[in-house]
């Protein structure tokens, strides 16, 4: 099963065949244009929309003072589907953050409406917002994600920290507001095809999840709408909610009694999609002398919007599962700030909580004068820190081991500034990577056909990650079929049972739905009188019995386990070069190692891995959204200000896989490894410029003013 073929879907993409879900042809489309607040806490006191009713090929224009009442609000908890921003699109004349929708702008053609967008007249009240985390007020709630309290404690931490035997570190570190930035902007084409029938193209990760809220939030039965999308053009998380523009997208349609696409600009896509949320995060450890860890501390601080709830919860992704200690405590902490909301982004909480644990371990390691990679193998452990029950199938020493092998760290000269290459100032840094091992529920379709193909079924999503490619993978090998004879089909809501493409879950939970309906259609053959380990029986048993076609299904829900924990492991090696005279960091080397189980398609999984790591290098030294402290919209709204790393960022990065199938958790044998690449490795960076410099940065991103 672990081939590194190439994407089945790769000749559609590079001629241009496959269709994104803005791109499907619709007869008689007309296009929106959603007009955002021009500030960040008020109220709209008059719209004068004369102008742009009057603009050529305007159909209409929807404000608060006429948008359609919906029949219910857009629920998450009632839906199975992903909503963050709780705020009903054109509710009321209230503004919450900059950029919240107040008007939507339907013409003949995605120009007019863009025009007439710009001869709107609103006036507002303003109110002084709140745009700092320092200017905000702590939320009435205590921080809760998921039904998992996030704040936790054992064992007696102030006797711990307070022990003057132990070596003490504390220090705080602070993460920006980060955006995606997918090739593909969020988009919506919506279809009345009947008064109670809707088709939906949405740019998504979870079809299911659409067609439950807006099915809920349009008074529709849930058949009753379709939500289609082949393809996605990445999404780093943004596309797993429901945002106000798809929502606005179905109301424009029932307005104007017509097909309706309303496509995001990039500028949009930085206050209508999410982001993440900036963090300040204060850790304290407690250690031996031998560098065994008594006592960790970790306090995080982010904020949230006035219309949804969000918690990047950086202590649970982090302290909560990395390194044991008989006292440990983490917390979170949130606050309101009038900026749009925040969201997932690749490894929410992981991801920053990684950075922040990573460097002060590498801190740690200075103060006791120990070797960073020693410090972690002396607190590598085999069980949970929080639970105390065994990890299941984890690799992270090899990881550890054979990394620094390859990376040549025994070279490394543990003095900061004392590695050089000519005028460049060298720095080696390392840090750990972990990911939960997440898993949900899908239901499979297999189509085997007479002619000895299959059609697998199930209405997962491909966000260019490769799924595709892998879910056919692993159907030929469960069917017993070669590759060429199977094809996969998803993205589509009427399709069985789907989660959402997110937690990097897909291919361990569809995959193990496909497993299970597998083991039906055999069961089926055999009662046919085929032999099941002969693919070559199966169409001639189906065509001895008259049959054009043979179904089977599968059904697979994740379950959790008391006497085990599932997780992802892995370590990066950086190293970078800095001109001590003009302090712009170059990372120059790269390996990382990883265990995430059973890596069905090394090619595929590895430029997942790949792609996290090159994104984790643009959080350390590049990516951070700032916002006019007038207005509360962003400022770095497009690609050309808000950077991310290009190809001539990036230099050699090597990766390595280690470990076996983790069959404890699912019957693939594999964990996600969308997101584990991201963690640990602005880390891996930032311990790498304080070798080669010796100033420590904990604040992201590491420009040249922070070093000179």
């Amino acid at each position: 099963m672990s081939q590194p073929i190439s994407r089945v879907d790769g000749p559609l993409k590079v001629t241009g065949a496959a269709t994104y879900p803005a791109e499907f042809s619709v007869p008689n489309l007309a296009q929106a244009f959603a007009v955002m607040s021009a500030i960040a806490r008020g109220k709209i006191t008059a719209i004068d929309s004369t102008a742009a009713e009057k603009a050529a090929g305007v159909l209409a224009v929807i404000t608060h003072l006429n948008a359609p009442k919906l029949p219910e609000p857009p629920n998450a908890q009632k839906t199975q589907g992903i909503r963050i921003e709780q705020r009903i699109p054109l509710v009321d004349d209230v503004i919450s953050y900059g950029g919240q929708y107040v008007a939507v702008v339907v013409a003949e053609t995605s120009e007019q409406a863009r025009y007439a967008a710009s001869l709107l007249r609103i006036s507002y009240a303003l109110q002084k917002p709140a745009l700092r985390m320092e200017d905000a007020l702590k939320a009435d709630k205590p921080p809760q994600q998921e039904g998992q309290r996030l704040q936790k404690t054992k064992g007696d931490l102030n006797t711990a920290l307070q022990n003057p035997e132990f070596v003490r570190i504390e220090q705080t570190y602070s993460t920006p507001t980060e955006t995606h930035n997918p090739m593909e902007c969020s988009a919506t084409i919506a279809v009345w095809d009947t008064p109670d029938r809707l088709t939906i193209y949405d740019a998504t990760q979870y079809v299911k999840g659409v067609q439950g809220i807006v099915s809920h939030a349009f008074g529709l039965p849930r058949d009753n709408v379709r939500v289609i999308c082949p393809f996605v053009g990445g999404a780093f998380g943004c596309k797993g909610p429901v945002w106000p523009h798809t929502i606005l997208a179905v109301m424009a349609a029932k307005v104007v009694n017509r097909p309706v696409r309303l496509e995001l600009t990039r500028h949009a896509m930085f206050s209508g999609t999410g982001h993440r949320t900036p963090t300040t995060q204060k850790i304290t450890l407690a250690a031996s002398r031998d560098g065994k860890l008594r006592g960790i501390r970790h306090h995080s601080e982010m904020v949230t919007s006035p219309v949804g709830w969000w918690v990047e919860s950086c202590g649970a992704g982090s302290t909560n599962v990395l390194y044991d200690a008989p006292a440990i405590s983490f917390d979170h902490e949130v606050r309101q700030v009038n900026i749009a909301q925040p969201s997932f982004m690749r490894a929410p909480g992981e991801c920053p909580g990684t950075f922040a644990l990573e460097c002060a371990m590498d801190e740690l390691a200075y103060a006791l004068k120990l070797d960073p990679l020693q410090l972690r193998l002396v607190n590598d452990s085999p069980n949970h820190p929080m639970k105390g029950i065994p990890w299941s199938a984890k690799h992270l020493r090899e990881c550890y081991e054979s990394g620094a092998k390859e990376f040549g760290w025994s070279r490394r000269n543990e003095e900061p500034r004392s590695m050089k290459d000519g005028d460049l100032l060298v720095g080696w840094g390392m840090a750990t990577a972990t990911y939960p091992a997440h898993a949900g529920r899908a239901d499979v379709k297999i189509q085997l056909n007479a002619d000895g193909t299959a059609l697998v079924k199930c209405a997962a999503h491909d966000l260019g990650t490769g799924q595709y490619t892998v879910l056919t993978q692993i159907s030929a090998d469960a069917i017993g079929l070669p590759v060429e004879k199977v094809k996969f089909v998803l993205g589509d809501s009427d399709l069985p049972f789907g989660p959402v493409a997110g937690g990097s879950q897909t291919t361990g939970t569809v995959g193990s739905g496909i497993a299970r309906a597998a083991e039906d259609l055999k069961k089926k053959l055999s009662d046919l009188g085929a032999d099941p380990a002969r693919p070559d029986s199966f169409g001639q048993a189906l065509n001895r019995v008259g049959m054009r076609m043979l179904e089977a299904e599968g059904k697979f829900e994740f379950k959790e386990d008391e006497k085990l924990a599932f997780q992802s492991w892995g370590a990066h090696f950086c190293e970078v070069r800095i001109d001590a005279d003009l302090p712009m960091v170059r990372v120059t080397r790269w390996v990382s190692v990883m265990n995430c189980g059973r890596v069905v398609n090394p090619k595929t999984g590895g430029s997942q891995i790949l792609g996290g790591i090159v994104m984790g290098i643009g959080m350390a030294l590049e990516e951070e959204t700032h916002y006019d402290p007038a207005t509360g919209l962003p400022v770095t709204r497009n690609l050309a200000d808000y950077h991310v790393p290009v190809h001539a960022d990036i230099n050699s990065i090597q990766l390595h896989f280690v470990g076996e199938p983790d069959y404890a958790f699912n019957p693939v044998g594999a964990r996600g490894m969308g997101e584990i690449g991201i963690t640990g490795a602005a880390a891996a960076v930032a311990n790498a410029v304080f070798h080669a410099t010796g100033r420590r940065v904990r604040d992201l991103p590491i420009t040249p003013d922070k070093l000179i």
